[in-house]
C-alpha cells in the first residue's frame, strides 16, 4: 500500500517524540506507580514486571509521560538502544522514564500505531537509529536524532488508508499481551502454593 522507495520525509513530519520524565533516584519505591526503565523494553515486547515506582504524587509532575495501551516506546541508549515495544492494554497509570522515547501519537495512538510502528522495522531505519547513537562509550540518541530519520511519508490519505486497513490487529496483539500478563501473574502467584502443598487439586476430576 505504501510502495515508494523516495525517502520524501523523516519521522518527525509523522509524529513527535519525546525523551521521558527524569525522576530522582531518591524517589525510587518498592511499590506504587510502576515507571518504565530501558531494561523494560525489548524487542516487541514491554515487560512491565520490571517497573520501578513512585508516589502517586510524582504523576502531576510527568504527567505528559502517562501511558497506555497502544504508546509506543523506543530505548534512547545503551545496549538496547533502538528496540521499541507497545504498551498492552493496561488498567493502571504508568509513567515513562528519562532516556524512553515516547511517540505522541495523539488521544487515540492506536489509530496512528500502525504506520509508525511498520516504519521503525524497515531495516534501514533501524541502522539509522543504531548509527546515529554511536560514537560515545555509551550508545546515545536524542529524540531530535530520531525524528530526523528519513523515511517514506505518502499522502495523509494514504496512510489514513493503512492505519485502518492495520489497527485491528495492532489492537489485538495489545489485547493479548494484556491477557498474557494477566495469566503469567495468576501462574506465578498459583504455582508456589502448589508446590509447597497450600493448595490441594488431588481431588479435581480433569
Amino acid at each position: 500500500m505504501i510502495g515508494s522507495s523516495n525517502k520524501d520525509g523523516c519521522i518527525g513530519d509523522y509524529c513527535s517524540i519525546k525523551s521521558g520524565f527524569a525522576f530522582k533516584s531518591k524517589w525510587w519505591q518498592d511499590s506504587g506507580v510502576p515507571v518504565i526503565k530501558i531494561g523494560s523494553i525489548n524487542q516487541d515486547c514491554l515487560n512491565l514486571s520490571d517497573c520501578s515506582y513512585v508516589l502517586e504524587d510524582k504523576i502531576s509532575l510527568a504527567n505528559d509521560f502517562i501511558v497506555g495501551g497502544g504508546d509506543l516506546l523506543i530505548a534512547m541508549t545503551g545496549a538496547t538502544i533502538g528496540k521499541f515495544a507497545m504498551v498492552p492494554k493496561v488498567s493502571e497509570t504508568i509513567l515513562v522514564n528519562q532516556r524512553v522515547g515516547k511517540f505522541f501519537l495523539g488521544d487515540n495512538p492506536i489509530s496512528r500505531l500502525p504506520f509508525i510502528y511498520c516504519t521503525l522495522k524497515q531495516p534501514e531505519v533501524v541502522s539509522e537509529v543504531i548509527n546515529r547513537g554511536q560514537g560515545s562509550a555509551q550508545p546515545n540518541i536524542s529524540a531530535s536524532d530520531i525524528m530526523s530519520i528519513p523515511c517514506v511519508i505518502p499522502s495523509a490519505e494514504v496512510i489514513d488508508e493503512f492505519n485502518k486497513s492495520t489497527s485491528q490487529m495492532f489492537e489485538l496483539i495489545i489485547n493479548n499481551q494484556y491477557e498474557n500478563a494477566l495469566l503469567a501473574n495468576t501462574r506465578d502467584s498459583i504455582l508456589p502454593k502448589l508446590m509447597s502443598g497450600e493448595l490441594d487439586v488431588s481431588e479435581l476430576n480433569l
